[in-house]
């Protein structure tokens, strides 16, 4: 049976102020997409069975994850726009399609971004790591079979 994977070639990282009118984050260099992280509580009382910790579940989080691109300046111009909003910027990423597919899987998230300049060789190309700082929850959507 052949592999169903993908590579990251091919998928489209985009942003948006209003999580309508999407453009594309110029030179992306892969993808990232945030993971949601659980907290638990300790709720061990002096009865806890055996003497074992007890736990219930409290808040999620999803953390903070990084975009790699290549510096433009209409791309960094967006990002310090994106970064002085007061509210958070919405986030896509769109995965090539896999083989069963038609439609890529789709991720959306919303964040505060960072952008912060790499530092570089004589010769080599400027790049740029999107730092974005989510907030709420991330979405999912499987892409159509093919």
């Amino acid at each position: 049976m052949a592999s169903k994977q993908i590579i990251a070639y091919g998928a489209e990282v985009e942003r948006s102020t209003d999580g309508t009118a999407w453009s594309a984050i110029p030179e992306a260099k892969g993808i990232a997409v945030p993971a949601v992280e659980q907290d638990y509580q300790d709720v061990t009382s002096l009865d806890s069975e055996g003497g074992y910790r007890e736990y219930i579940k409290g808040l999620k989080d999803i953390g903070q994850i990084t975009i790699p691109m290549g510096y433009t300046s209409a791309g960094y111009a967006a990002m310090i726009a994106d970064q002085e909003a007061a509210h958070p910027i919405y986030y896509r990423v769109t995965m090539k399609p896999a083989p069963d597919q038609s439609t890529g899987d789709v991720f959306e998230f919303r964040g505060f971004p960072v952008p912060q300049l790499e530092a570089g060789d004589l010769g080599a190309p400027v790049g740029i790591n999107l730092n974005i700082r989510g907030t709420g929850a991330p979405t999912w959507t499987r892409g159509t079979e093919a």
